[in-house]
């Protein structure tokens, strides 16, 4: 009984300590939508695989502003970049969350503008909420979603790109 017991017992020792409790954990950061963008305040849009891992969303009319929540997480490790860019700025234009909140988060080395935010390091998830308004028709007008994370592998950065059909507005009907 004893053998046995101090069988069992070495074993467990040997698996307690055969584990590594000092590593660290690496992984590829991720962007979601927190729900389907929105349209105008009323329709959810609909995102479609296309190919190459470019996605597409419904197709939007001149004037339309579509409401997206975002959220990025590098899971266990810290974000240190996240980067909204569009296509063409004269098709379309972003609006972002006020100033003084993105100033809590995002560092001086940020441009807001080119849609380069700049993180600390000290957050492990981001959510940012923006609109997008379409200003001119265009089959080719895209966002290009990116962050970036402090993982220690060549991995560390996700993004990926929405493609939004932009067509003219539908007159009123009188």
């Amino acid at each position: 009984m004893k053998t046995r017991l101090l069988f069992f017992l070495g074993i467990i020792i040997i698996i307690f300590t055969s584990c590594k409790l000092n590593s660290e954990s690496n992984y590829k950061p991720d962007i979601q939508f927190v729900h389907d963008p929105i349209i105008n305040d009323t329709v959810a849009l609909n995102i479609y695989a296309d190919q190459g891992g470019v996605y597409r969303l419904d197709t939007i009319s001149v004037g339309d502003t579509v409401h997206f929540q975002i959220y990025a997480t590098g899971f266990t490790n810290n974000l240190t970049e996240f980067y909204l860019t569009e296509s063409s700025d004269s098709v379309s234009k972003f609006i972002l969350p006020n100033v003084s909140s993105m100033d809590s988060i995002f560092l001086p080395t940020s441009n807001y503008k080119t849609g380069k935010f700049v993180m600390a390091g000290t957050y492990t998830a981001l959510f940012f909420p923006f609109q997008y308004v379409a200003l001119k028709v265009s089959n080719e007008a895209k966002i290009t979603f990116s962050v970036i994370s402090d993982a220690n592998f060549e991995y560390n950065q996700f993004s990926f790109v929405l493609k939004t059909p932009i067509i003219a507005a539908k007159e009123k009907i009188k």
